[in-house]
């Protein structure tokens, strides 16, 4: 069993075509930003889980957002920890990065809530083809 990072589906398809191996996790960028269904749906036909890397945004302008706030306040939760149940209802691994304990215990908070459906179209919403904040698969140098 192996578990690969930032491949796209011409990626993975080679990988299947040429090994038949389905890995069983494909890392990559992914948050309400930047969603990357198409690959998310080929992950699902390919029995492949989702882990998202960088859920939320590297902490920048996602956690920020208004639109988020809004639905933060809705809630009593932090705008972290709304983006972190998107994932969860999404069927999504997300792993945020924190070295503050009281981050840390806050990101494990998100299971006494749920999302109604204007909140997730909302989130839904935010997708943007130009809002990955990191190095492209197709054209970084790794």
């Amino acid at each position: 069993m192996i578990g690969v990072s930032n491949f796209q589906i011409p990626h993975l398809q080679r990988l299947l075509d040429e090994t038949g191996v389905t890995p069983a996790v494909n890392q990559i960028e992914l948050h309400p930003y930047f969603q990357q269904r198409s690959l998310r749906a080929f992950h699902a036909q390919h029995g492949i889980v989702t882990e998202s890397w960088s859920p939320i945004g590297q902490g920048k302008a996602l956690l920020r957002d208004e639109r988020i706030l809004r639905i933060a306040q809705k809630h009593r939760k932090t705008t972290a920890q709304i983006v972190l149940r998107w994932h969860f209802d999404n069927g999504l691994i997300a792993i945020p990065k924190s070295v503050h304990a009281e981050r840390i215990r806050e990101n494990f908070n998100v299971f006494d809530f749920q999302l109604d459906a204007e909140d997730s179209a909302l989130l839904n919403g935010l997708d943007n083809p130009q809002g990955r904040l990191g190095p492209d698969p197709e054209t970084a140098d790794f």
